[in-house]
C-alpha cells in the first residue's frame, strides 16, 4: 500500500483544506443545528484533513503491511 496510500494521504489533505475553507466561508449564514453542523463542508473537510494524515501516517507502517505478522509466521 505504500506509495499508493501516500498519494491517496495527500489527495485528501488537499481536498480536505478545499472543503474547511468553503465552510468557513459559508460558517456565517449556517444553522447551528446537529444535523446541520453533519452536512456542512466544514464538517467534512476536517474528517478528510485528519484521514488524509492517518492514511500518509499508515501508508508505510507495519499494522497496514502486514510484515510483522509475516515476520512473526516465519520464526
Amino acid at each position: 500500500m505504500g506509495r499508493k496510500g501516500a498519494i491517496f494521504g495527500h489527495f485528501c489533505i488537499v481536498l480536505g483544506c478545499f472543503l474547511f475553507a468553503w465552510g468557513m466561508y459559508l460558517l456565517p449564514v449556517s444553522k447551528p443545528t446537529f444535523v446541520d453542523v453533519l452536512t456542512k463542508p466544514l464538517f467534512w473537510g476536517l474528517f478528510s484533513i485528519f484521514g488524509g494524515i492517518c492514511a500518509n501516517v499508515h501508508s508505510y507502517c507495519r499494522c497496514v503491511q502486514r510484515q510483522e505478522a509475516l515476520s512473526s509466521k516465519g520464526d
